[in-house]
C-alpha cells in the first residue's frame, strides 16, 4: 500500500482510494481535470493580481522619488 498527498489538505493517504478521508477530495480522472482546471484559472488569477501590485508599488515609487527631489530642489 503506497501512499500520496492529498493536493487539497495535503495528508497522507492511500494511492488506493477514490476519495481523500479528510477532505473528501475526489481523485476519479473527471474530478482530477476540474481540479487542475481551477488550479489554472487561480494561477492566472493571481498572476493578474501581482501584475496590479507591481503597477502600484512602482506609481508608489514614482510619487516618493518626485517628493525627495521636489524637497531637495526646494532646499537648495
Amino acid at each position: 500500500m503506497a501512499l500520496r498527498r492529498c493536493p487539497e489538505c495535503h495528508k497522507k493517504i492511500s494511492d488506493s482510494v477514490e476519495h481523500c478521508i479528510h477532505c473528501g477530495f475526489s481523485f476519479k480522472e473527471a474530478d482530477l481535470e476540474i481540479y487542475k482546471q481551477k488550479l489554472e484559472q487561480r494561477r492566472l488569477e493571481n498572476q493578474e493580481i501581482n501584475r496590479q501590485s507591481v503597477k502600484i508599488h512602482l506609481i508608489w515609487l514614482a510619487i516618493f522619488i518626485a517628493v525627495i527631489v521636489t524637497a531637495t530642489v526646494i532646499q537648495n
